[in-house]
This record gives C-alpha cells, sequence and structure tokens, in this order.
C-alpha cells in the first residue's frame, strides 16, 4: 500500500491504453476507468504505427477513458511506456465526464500524453474496436514484453519527474494544445 502522502494522478487516455488489458500490463495492475472526452481534439493513427496521436481539430471531439488516483509507480511505468520527452510529453488538460459532449457537463483536469513534434499524423482514421480486432494481440504481446524487462532502475527518473509534476499541478496550472503548439495556462 503507498505511503499516504504519496502524490495520486489521472490520466486521460484515447488510444491503447483505453484497452483494459493494455492498460493492465502498462500500469501493473488493473484500474477503474470512467468514459471522458477531451473538446477540441481527435485522435488520429500516427504515421508509420498502430496506435494515435492527440491533434487540435475545433470542433471534434476526442473519446477516452479517465483513469484516477494512480500512484507515483503506475505513472512511471506509464512514462517508460510513452516515451516520455521523446514521442509524447504529458500534459495536463481538463477532460469532460462522459461518453458525448452535453452528458452532464462535469470537467476535471487530467493529465494526457500528446505527441512531440517527432510524431506526425498518418493516413485515415483511428478507430480503438478496429484496433482491439486487428492489431491488439501483436501490440499487447510487444507491451507485455516490453514492461516485463522493465527494472525498477529505469523507473527512478520517470518517478523523480512525477514528484516534480505534482508539486508544479498544485499550483494548479493546466495545459493547452493548440493547433499543435502547447501552452500553459
Amino acid at each position: 500500500m503507498p505511503p499516504a502522502t504519496e502524490p495520486r494522478f489521472d490520466f486521460f487516455f484515447y488510444g491503447t491504453l483505453c484497452d483494459a488489458d493494455v492498460r493492465a500490463v502498462v500500469v501493473g495492475h488493473d484500474s477503474e476507468t470512467a468514459p471522458a472526452f477531451l473538446d477540441n481534439h481527435e485522435a488520429v493513427p500516427v504515421h508509420g504505427g498502430r496506435y494515435p496521436i492527440l491533434q487540435f481539430q475545433r470542433g471534434s471531439m476526442a473519446t477516452g477513458v479517465l483513469c484516477r488516483n494512480l500512484g507515483l509507480v503506475a505513472a512511471a511505468r506509464l512514462s517508460f511506456f510513452e516515451h516520455d520527452g521523446y514521442d509524447y510529453d504529458p500534459r495536463r488538460l481538463t477532460v469532460s465526464l462522459g461518453d458525448r459532449a452535453g452528458s452532464g457537463g462535469a470537467t476535471q483536469p487530467a493529465w494526457v500524453f500528446v505527441p512531440t513534434t517527432a510524431l506526425r499524423r498518418g493516413m485515415g482514421r483511428w478507430d480503438l474496436s478496429e484496433w482491439q480486432r486487428f492489431a491488439k494481440r501483436d501490440f499487447l504481446a510487444r507491451a507485455t514484453r516490453k514492461m516485463r524487462a522493465l527494472e525498477p532502475k529505469q523507473l527512478e527518473p520517470y518517478i523523480e519527474q512525477w514528484k516534480k509534476r505534482a508539486e508544479a499541478a498544485g499550483g494548479g496550472r493546466r495545459d493547452r494544445i493548440s493547433r499543435g503548439q502547447i501552452s500553459r495556462d
């Protein structure tokens, strides 16, 4: 059981981590989720990959899941998996709860892995159910191998980053993606 003072984090997932099996392998345990969405964004395929990136698109809605109350080790495991600082950067954005616009209006901040400039949009559209039918099995096998090979020492720098992020988020800072650029409020 983590210490009572350990920071806790809420995450919004919009791609492969919406899948409970992938999420359990990456986070290291089962986690409860709730439907959520991010206004003015969409999940689109990444160029050359079988997973999505998040892109600003006025009027669109990226659907996904909100995963609440994850600890430092789970956050560090997510950073390791998402290549934090290389392919994706975690940003604190405001997400809406529910599965579609107009479903109650409740919002909350959550950490979202947004793409760095190293990742480009591919062709077509991202569809979780299609991915689950055609790509999940191979993806899950690779993710399982990657996460099983993870040494605790590899998580240490990510744990330190998340401690700093928790401290900074205490001030209520929220990040916003606008036309591919990230700004901080």
